[in-house]
């Protein structure tokens, strides 16, 4: 530890007490105070560290012990819950208060931003990547789809896992939502897309057939599964899926043209 050196040239104290004395006195204090600000330090350090600690070991509280386990989820991920991190909430369950409080500082803006293609927001006072509104976004929602839907195709466009601001890993996003909705019919659907648009058929498949077991899908599940189910050419998976999603109500042609021109869509 380096000290800085008092100089001590002309104060003589009553009682005959020499520079050297005081020069002695005065450095002993300052390794004192010294050491005393060391120990704070890492007494607030080791404090710290243990809150961290214990908030990556899991320690959730009892309403929280209903995610199930058996799927995958790696360390870095993180736990869904975290002492005063606002969520996580389910976003079907979700009032319109409840969503508005979250997408409107932190999700509207920087999704109309990635449409356009855009990296960043309009946002004032917080201008940042859209992929960091979408994590704050997806730490409240794990299973909010768009912002999940967003992470992945930026993901995929820009060929990397770790984008600027997010936080987490794409991957992580995906396996917190899996944990914490698992009932939850489109993130399975989403899962799966992300997995087939990166050449992962097993693990694909391994989500897109959990579908079959929810009753709540959705057609927008369904479109989902049918385009990732194309993305590693089952094509009869992917008429199948496209078919019920129609049916469901999907109003845009595109999937079904798609299939017309691969020869699988027979009206």
């Amino acid at each position: 530890m380096k000290i800085r050196k008092m100089t001590i040239t002309s104060f003589q104290p009553a009682g005959g007490t020499s520079s050297r004395s005081l020069y002695r006195t005065v450095i002993g204090w300052r390794l004192v105070s010294h050491g005393l600000l060391c120990l704070t330090f890492l007494f607030i350090g080791l404090f710290v560290a243990g809150g961290v600690r214990a908030a990556n070991q899991g320690d959730y509280p009892d309403w929280a012990t209903r995610w199930p386990k058996q799927e995958l989820y790696e360390p870095d991920c993180r736990p869904l819950w975290i002492p005063r991190k606002y969520g996580p909430f389910d976003y079907r369950q979700a009032t319109p208060d409840d969503r508005d409080l979250v997408e409107r500082a932190h999700f509207s803006l920087e999704y109309d931003a990635y449409l356009k293609g855009q990296k960043r927001s309009s946002r004032q006072m917080n201008d940042l990547p859209v992929a960091g509104g979408f994590s704050y976004t997806l730490w409240s929602f794990p299973n909010h789809p768009r912002a999940l839907a967003a992470m992945e195709d930026l993901g995929y466009r820009y060929k990397k896992e770790n984008l600027p601001a997010g936080l987490l890993r794409v991957h992580c996003f995906f396996q917190r939502a899996a944990r914490f909705a698992p009932d939850d019919a489109l993130v399975r659907a989403l899962y799966g897309y992300y997995y087939a648009r990166r050449g992962k058929v097993a693990e694909a498949n391994a989500q897109l057939e959990k579908i079959k077991s929810l009753d709540a899908a959705t057609s927008s599940a369904y479109v989902y599964a049918s385009f990732a189910y194309l993305a590693i050419k089952e094509y009869d998976k992917a008429l199948e899926a496209a078919k019920q999603a129609y049916q469901l109500g999907y109003p845009l042609p595109g999937l079904r043209d798609r299939l017309k021109r691969l020869g699988k869509w027979h009206d």
